[in-house]
């Protein structure tokens, strides 16, 4: 569990993806996986890296 990291202004063209990026950031995450679209134009916001499930998969792919 982790309390939210303060963000500022909202982030996220919708500001109920917010919350995830928050939690993200508190918890010093790598990445983010997620399908929504508001989240996915972010890029890497704080250098917290947002992939779509098929990113991810392909990437984890090429490391077996």
């Amino acid at each position: 569990m982790v309390t939210p990291a303060p963000l500022g202004k909202q982030r996220s063209r919708d500001a109920n993806d917010d919350p995830y990026l928050a939690c993200a950031l508190a918890a010093e995450a790598d990445a983010i996986v997620s399908r929504d679209q508001d989240l996915l134009a972010l890029g890497k916001p704080f250098g917290i890296e947002i992939l779509a499930p098929r990113a991810l998969l392909t990437r984890l792919a090429r490391t077996l």
